[in-house]
């Protein structure tokens, strides 16, 4: 990871996909949330993203959406942010990826490169990606361990170590044929997965869903979640909740750290407690 920045934020960039992923939180809310979107040209998001500069300094900017790619005028703004934030692109690898390489500075940019198998063929996904590691860009291949696809994660781990491109995979949060994940996988199947999935806060918080609630955590105070809207809240389970805009003039985080309120945190966010 490029930097070791305090104060990170997540910012879904806009509701909008050009896949259509059965396991994805928002399958059938795409339509809906696309109301909430704020489009924002670059200058008119430079504006804001200084005013958070000369408030914290340089800080840890993670863009996921939706598919950043598909953002108006994206790699300009990433371009232009990137001068001085440090940021993070996660993407489904549909874009133009050969012109990011060139025009975007990998000493400031990395990314996170999610395989769908369901939309995207393997050789265009390692072809990408090592653009992307030749051109200097950190970023590795994550792979969802959906129920009707676990049985690909052997080959392709395989396949991906050969080509020199690390592999990851992240658990299903979500129900499949009657069952409800993660607590659905088979204790041989959490085997399995165990060596990709990193840490051992990553075990206990994203695969075997402990809760965290009443530990303190710093969501909201050096971590926050931008929605597509510009509104701010602690974590994503907690996104009913905001603590302002990122619009707002006199936007500023939570002064200290706060007990967790969220019953279980099925992203990274755990990373944010105390």
């Amino acid at each position: 990871m490029i930097g070791n920045h305090r104060i990170k934020f997540t910012w879904d960039i806009h509701y909008k996909c050009n896949f259509r992923c059965p396991y994805c939180w928002f399958y059938r809310e795409w339509a809906r949330l696309a109301e909430r979107s704020l489009y924002l040209s670059p200058d008119e998001w430079m504006v804001h993203w200084r005013k958070i500069y000369d408030k914290y300094g340089e800080i840890k900017i993670e863009i996921v959406g939706g598919e950043p790619f598909i953002y108006p005028d994206f790699i300009e703004l990433i371009n232009r942010l990137s001068s001085f934030h440090l940021v993070k692109v996660t993407t489904n690898l549909s874009g133009d990826i050969e012109r990011f390489a060139q025009e975007i500075n990998p000493q400031r940019v990395e990314l996170d490169l999610n395989f769908h198998v369901l939309f995207i063929d393997l050789e265009t996904v390692i072809k990408k990606t090592l653009i992307l590691k030749k051109a200097g860009f950190q970023g590795g291949i994550c792979y969802l361990a959906y129920p009707p696809q676990m049985h690909k994660i052997k080959s392709l781990s395989e396949r991906f170590r050969d080509e020199g491109i690390s592999f990851a995979l992240a658990a299903f949060w979500g129900e499949y044929n009657g069952k409800k994940y993660p607590a659905a996988y088979t204790e041989e199947e959490k085997e399995m997965m165990q060596p990709f999935l990193g840490d051992v806060n990553r075990l206990t918080y994203h695969l075997n869903a402990q809760s965290p609630k009443g530990k303190l955590c710093n969501a909201g105070h050096t971590y926050v979640d931008i929605q597509a809207d510009g509104n701010v809240v602690r974590c994503g389970p907690l996104a009913h909740k905001s603590i302002g805009n990122i619009t707002d003039k006199d936007f500023c985080l939570l002064d200290n750290p706060l007990p967790c309120e969220a019953d279980v945190c099925s992203s990274n966010e755990y990373v944010n407690l105390v």
